[in-house]
């Protein structure tokens, strides 16, 4: 008689994560990690954990779930929520682990048996660009210098990464570089730095200008962040400058008996009949001099015209535009010819907001006078001294 005793073979089970083990998701209230966890091998009851590795910081709802399965059961799904909030975050990966509850029943881990969730960046974690201000900047051409407007970009929300903006002036009377530089550009806003600082140069270039508005425009931003639709533009307007300073004629021819007479000076007119153009509001002068050779043909100051200012200097106030030059001619008894003397404006003795222009000199001629030529007749001494001509000896 032979005792048979069945043999009591140890069960055997694996748990893995079957399917995707990589997510990538974004940060709201309907994304919802699906993990599914599955036994392999012997039917037997285990209780699975899928564990957050690390610190929790707050980006999930929970950061452990629990799936029991039956003996029945080959899987189970897990779910993990990712928690929505107002917080700017750059890209962030979590790794999730499977673990078993207990040892028990012959249950060990398989592969794979880590899950990665990364978060992609969200509420503008690398910034929202814009000016500080959207208020319309004025600024003046410096005569004799460059000048430097500064503008600010502040960078909102976030401060992740390194971001680039690129710039854009346009939309004035005449292309930009002619007035501005750079006319264009890009500025980097480091990681971390949420205020960052560029200038414009204002070109000195003494032409007679009224007011100039030029758009700086904020046109593109590089490295994630974006541009605030109403506050990635600003008005720069340049005041008029470089009143224009001119005599009115450039030639004058005057009889010497004209006695005083005037040279007229303008200030804002390019020409006679023109409109008004640069700055008018301020005080401008220039000193001049008169220029007269002593050889013929030149009048000769003190004796042929008397410059009848008391300084060589002409002053324009604000808002006055026309000035003049007084002179008396000198009316004698002497016979001369065409006489001339010149008056200049210097440039170097500009003040204030003007520019010389054509023309910046004026001849004045004073025409012949006192018969210069003389006059001519036959010698009277012909009337009481006859000529006698001898034909065959008179050559």
């Amino acid at each position: 008689m032979a005792l048979s005793i069945p043999g009591t073979a140890a069960e055997s089970a694996t748990l893995r994560f079957l399917g995707q083990t990589n997510f990538f998701v974004n940060e709201s209230r309907t994304a919802v990690i699906r993990l599914v966890v599955e036994r392999v091998g012997d039917p037997v009851n285990v209780t699975a954990l899928v564990l957050l590795e690390g610190v929790d910081t707050g980006d999930f709802e929970a950061v452990t779930a629990a799936a029991f399965l039956l003996s029945t059961e080959s899987s189970k799904t897990v779910f993990i929520a990712v928690k929505d909030d107002d917080l700017p975050e750059a890209d962030e990966t979590f790794t999730f682990n499977l673990a078993l509850q207990s040892s028990s029943n012959g249950v060990t881990l398989g592969t794979p048996n880590k899950a990665t969730i990364t978060i992609l960046s969200n509420d503008n974690a690398f910034g929202i660009v814009a000016f500080n201000s959207t208020e319309e900047i004025v600024v003046s051409e410096l005569r004799g210098s460059n000048h430097s407007v500064p503008f600010t970009l502040i960078r909102e929300k976030g401060t992740y990464g390194t971001v680039t903006v690129n710039f854009e002036i346009s939309e004035g009377p005449n292309p930009a570089i002619e007035d501005l530089s750079p006319d264009r550009g890009s500025i980097t806003i480091p990681v971390g730095q949420a205020v960052v600082h560029f200038s414009i140069l204002i070109r000195d270039d003494q032409i007679p200008e009224d007011d100039e508005v030029f758009s700086v425009r904020l046109t593109g931003v590089a490295g994630g962040a974006l541009l605030r639709p109403n506050a990635s533009s600003v008005q720069l307007r340049i005041r008029r400058n470089d009143s224009p300073l001119r005599f009115s004629h450039s030639i004058m021819a005057v009889a010497e008996s004209a006695g005083v007479i005037a040279l007229n000076m303008t200030r804002g007119w390019l020409t006679e009949d023109g409109p008004l153009i640069g700055s008018v509001d301020t005080e401008v002068s220039v000193d001049y001099m008169v220029v007269s050779g002593g050889g013929l043909g030149s009048a000769t100051p003190a004796v042929d015209f008397v410059d009848l200012q008391p300084v060589r200097t002409v002053i324009f106030p604000p808002f006055v535009y026309k000035t003049s030059l007084l002179f008396k001619i000198t009316d004698d008894t002497v016979p001369e010819i065409a006489e001339s003397f010149h008056l200049v404006l210097l440039e170097e003795t500009l003040r204030g907001d003007a520019v010389l222009v054509s023309p910046n000199a004026v001849l004045v001629t004073i025409e012949p006078n006192d018969k210069p030529h003389g006059v001519l007749s036959i010698s009277s001494s012909a009337v009481f001294q006859p000529i006698i001509i001898n034909e065959d000896l008179t050559q």
